[in-house]
């Protein structure tokens, strides 16, 4: 709900302050109403039909807007193009955007489902459904959309669409020839889309690139990032027994493979979070120019601290901004036997961590991953 009211504002600065705040509510509205449409189309990157049928909606809603849209095919599923192009001369903007979203655990949402969005108000340290009704008077900035992919990344496709509108209505004529590139796998990897990209080149030539995808900065002031942490990952499954057995009758004798994965994670960092695997921070050198730079982000860490509800952060760097000039180490999942009511007294056969490694311009994610299956080897495990 933050990315669409930044959006608009920015879009009011360009529009020269011309516009009434009535005007941009009623297009908030307007937007609103068009991506709750297009949430209620599932959008599991794992399956297929989800795509398609995204697609149809999307090849619909960029036709009404004058847009010319292509389907370009991959070893995968496919990616979604349109082009808006009135003057050849002019310059290109190319948009990134992708439109297919995490598979959803129904059982983690506190709504019945995660593809119907739901408006809610803060109350206390929670969010409280409120009805749609309420829309229909003035618009609550602080209101916000609870559904998936709401905000990552469908949010961002019908900010752009109602921005066009927005132009349009108020006979703005846009000064660049507009390219989008909708990806259908980013919560995958995007694995097909370099070679994509690379076959048709000539397509997706453009003077610029803009990637519409990303948090809003908690200032709420609008924000441009010059550049994305690249990512790699890892999946690291310790065993036990052949099969689960009854901790009655072997707990203190079977090997349990969730300690033995918890004591391997917990070598990998110190107390206060930094990488100790040696080497995985070689190659970062933070200038005092560069340094400058980041200081001058107006980060609140009291606001930070509040929003993710902590108390002390990790001390990979010594700030904020610094911390994000470093390659992560992330554990983004863990399993092992089961858990809640499902909960048995047994030695798991098995634990699992997923990671992902956030990568910086200086590090090579195949380097990274050496150096973790190293330490691997070097606690004494045998790697497959």
């Amino acid at each position: 709900m933050k990315k669409y009211f930044t959006l608009f504002f920015i879009l009011s600065l360009s529009l020269g302050f011309a516009q009434k705040r009535a005007q941009i509510d009623d297009q908030i509205k307007i937007g609103i109403e068009e991506l709750r449409e297009f949430v209620l189309i599932p959008n599991d990157a794992l399956i297929l039909d989800n795509i398609d049928k995204n697609i149809e909606w999307l090849s619909e809603n960029f036709k009404n807007r004058g847009f010319q849209t292509k389907i370009i095919k991959t070893e995968g599923a496919p990616l979604f193009f349109a082009e808006l192009s009135k003057n050849k001369s002019a310059p290109s903007l190319l948009f990134y955007m992708h439109f297919d979203g995490q598979s959803v655990d129904p059982s983690k949402w506190n709504q019945k489902n995660p593809y119907i969005i739901e408006l809610k108000e803060k109350s206390g340290l929670g969010w409280k459904k409120i009805e749609w009704s309420q829309l229909k008077e003035e618009v609550d900035h602080e209101w916000r959309l609870f559904g998936r992919s709401t905000s990552d990344d469908k949010g961002p496709i019908v900010m752009f669409l109602n921005a066009i509108n927005l132009l349009n209505k108020n006979n703005k004529e846009i000064q660049f020839n507009i390219k989008v590139i909708l990806d259908s796998e980013e919560e995958k990897s995007s694995k097909p889309l370099p070679k994509a990209v690379e076959e048709n080149r000539e397509l997706l030539m453009a003077d610029f690139l803009i990637i519409n995808d990303g948090p809003v900065h908690h200032s709420n002031k609008p924000t441009l990032v010059f550049g994305c942490r690249g990512i790699t990952t890892l999946s690291i499954t310790t065993f036990g027994p052949i099969k689960p057995q009854h901790s009655g009758h072997y707990g203190n004798y079977a090997p349990n493979p969730g300690f033995r994965l918890a004591h391997l994670l917990s070598s990998m960092k110190d107390e206060n979070g930094k990488v100790i695997i040696e080497g995985y921070y070689n190659g970062i050198d933070i200038d005092e120019a560069t340094n400058k730079i980041l200081r001058s982000v107006p980060d609140d860490i009291t606001t930070i601290h509040n929003n993710l509800a902590i108390k002390n952060p990790e001390l990979v760097g010594n700030y904020y901004q610094e911390a994000l000039q470093y390659p992560s180490l992330n554990i983004r999942g863990l399993s092992s036997g089961w858990t809640g009511e499902k909960a048995r007294t047994i030695v798991p056969d098995r634990a699992v961590a997923e990671i992902d490694i956030r990568l910086v311009m200086e590090s090579d994610g195949n380097r990274l991953k050496k150096l973790v299956k190293d330490h691997i080897a070097k606690q004494g495990y045998f790697i497959t």
